[in-house]
Formats: structure tokens, C-alpha cells, sequence
């Protein structure tokens, strides 16, 4: 005769043990992660570029930790929810317009310069829509009561997070954009060669991430030998007192970056001291007319009188 305990298959088991949720947490985390990190590197930024955005736009950079972090934090709520629990439609609709509604708002509060005005209505539009359903489906919800709840809560904090993953991943990129835009400025590297009468200026000129609407315009002035001059930047703070050597327009490549190599050639025996300055070319539209903003890079190079070794730079950025 054979017999069989009624429990003989859960031995060592109790109805009591908890069920561990780390390897479902661990899993979720690292696919919402991974998918933030792949967003930040399919915009090639460097360890360097981080550093300036966080010492440019540390603020903006909170605002989109906050997002990710509530993210996370809705992702790992779903996993100790039970698939069971269900909430009315008006409340899982409240929830997930009011992400929809921080998402919005989050890339209204980062503003990238030179871009149309219209892009920003739309998005304060959409934002303020948002909201409205936000507090709308509440008022309904709190009004009416009603029954037989249908919609999943693990669904909702699910979604609830795939929003705010999308809305910090989208938030960092304009920020990125919005950095560029303000921080971006060409870079200068000159050195000058002389024999006899005759001299060269070796200039490099490079920039990175120039919009289609963006070039970069150079001008290579020069202080002649009988001027006197009192200024360490005679060209930019004496009015007067330069020559005109050389100028140029560099337009960028297909993915925004400038590198030239150029050689001036000028005479030592007429110019004492040159200024080589790079400005940042900016427009409203694709091939119009050059609009000096605030980005330049200038080099000061004081010229030896031929016969000598002496030659001084002054760098400036």
C-alpha cells in the first residue's frame, strides 16, 4: 500500500516565502539603461563633451536626471504590482497624460537657440492639452466614482515609464543640441615662417557640429611698421591701425565639422604684428548673408623685423 502526503511536492516550501522580484528588477533596468546609453552614443558624445555639459547646462541636465530617475522608478512599482490589480480607465488616463504632459514640458523648458519659433508653440500647446486631460479625467473621476476598474495598473506604470524614458533621452539630446549651439567655437593654431622679405602665416581652422545655416569667415589684419600702436589687440581695440592681409569664407562638410589648412603668404618687412580671427557665420536661411554672432576665435602674432628670431603670439579663445 502506498501513500502520499497531500503537500509531498512543496516540501521545504511555505506558502509565506516571498517571491524574489531582483532578477525582473535587474532585467527591466538594464533594458531601460541600456536604451538611454544607446541614445546618448548614437549622438557621439565624448567624456570630454559630458564635462561641458554639465558645467553649461547643469540645470537642464537635473531636469532630465529627474525624468530617468522616475522612470526607473515606475518600472521597478510595476514589478512588485500584481498583473490582477485593476484601475478605472479615467485614472490610467490621468496618469499617463499627466507623464505625456511632463515629457512636453521638459523639451519646452530646453530652448535651442535658432530654432523656429512655431516648433516651440506647438510644443507648449501640446504640453498645456496634456495637462488639461490631466486634471479633466481627475475632476471626472472624482465626481462620478465609477465601478468595474478594467485597465491594468502594471500596464499603466509600464507605459507611465516607457514615456519618461523616451521624454529624459529626448531632453538630453536637446540639451546636447542647445550646448553646440551655445559652446561650439572655432579653434585657431597659426605659426609664421619669414625669410628675408618674404613670410607665411600656417593657419588651421577647425569647428565641429556647424548647423547647414552656419560657416566659419576669417580675416588676417595687419599692423604696419611705421603705425604706432599701444594696445596688446591693436586690431580689435585701436580703430585704425590694421591693414587688410587676407579673408576667406570655409563652409562645413556634410556632418558639420571644418578643418583647413592654409598658407598666407605676407611681407615681414611691412607688418609688425597680426591679428587672424575666426568668426562664427550665422544666417536665417541656407546660403544667406553672413551675421557675426558672439563666437570667434582670434591669435595675436607680434612679427619679428626680419633678421631676428623673436617671434610672440598672444592666443585667445
Amino acid at each position: 500500500m502506498v501513500t502520499s502526503g497531500g503537500n509531498g511536492d512543496t516540501e521545504g516550501r511555505s506558502e509565506f516565502t516571498p517571491v524574489s522580484h531582483l532578477e525582473d528588477i535587474r532585467n527591466l533596468l538594464g533594458l531601460l539603461l541600456a536604451g538611454f546609453a544607446g541614445a546618448v552614443n548614437l549622438i557621439g558624445l565624448r567624456n570630454a563633451e559630458m564635462a561641458t555639459i554639465l558645467r553649461n547646462q547643469g540645470i537642464l541636465v537635473g531636469l532630465a536626471a529627474i525624468l530617468l530617475m522616475a522612470a526607473l522608478s515606475f518600472a521597478i512599482a510595476s514589478v512588485f504590482v500584481s498583473n490582477r490589480r485593476r484601475i478605472h480607465f479615467l485614472v490610467a488616463g490621468s496618469a499617463i497624460s499627466a507623464t505625456l504632459a511632463a515629457a512636453t514640458f521638459a523639451m519646452y523648458a530646453v530652448k535651442i537657440p535658432k530654432s523656429p519659433t512655431w516648433t516651440r508653440g506647438w510644443i507648449l500647446g501640446a504640453g498645456a492639452f496634456f495637462a488639461a486631460v490631466t486634471i479633466a479625467g481627475i475632476l471626472a473621476w472624482a465626481i462620478r466614482r465609477p465601478a468595474n476598474p478594467r485597465i491594468s495598473l502594471q500596464l499603466t506604470l509600464l507605459i507611465a515609464s516607457a514615456v519618461l524614458i523616451s521624454s529624459a533621452t529626448s531632453t538630453f539630446i536637446r540639451i546636447e543640441a542647445k550646448n553646440q549651439a551655445v559652446a561650439s567655437l572655432p579653434q585657431l593654431e597659426a605659426a609664421t615662417q619669414s625669410k628675408g622679405g618674404e613670410g607665411t602665416v600656417s593657419l588651421k581652422i577647425s569647428a565641429a557640429k556647424l548647423r547647414d545655416t552656419e560657416w566659419i569667415y576669417f580675416t588676417v589684419l595687419g599692423v604696419p611698421r611705421e603705425m604706432e600702436y599701444k594696445s596688446q589687440h591693436p586690431c580689435s581695440e585701436e580703430e585704425g591701425k590694421c591693414e587688410f592681409v587676407a579673408d576667406g569664407d570655409i563652409n562645413p562638410d556634410p556632418v558639420g565639422g571644418v578643418e583647413k589648412n592654409l598658407q598666407i603668404p605676407f611681407s615681414p618687412l611691412t607688418y609688425q604684428h597680426l591679428e587672424i580671427t575666426a568668426h562664427m557665420c550665422e544666417s536665417g536661411e541656407k546660403g544667406g548673408n553672413c551675421t557675426f554672432g558672439p563666437k570667434l576665435s582670434s591669435i595675436d602674432i607680434r612679427i619679428a623685423h626680419p633678421g631676428t628670431d623673436v617671434t610672440g603670439a598672444t592666443v585667445e579663445g
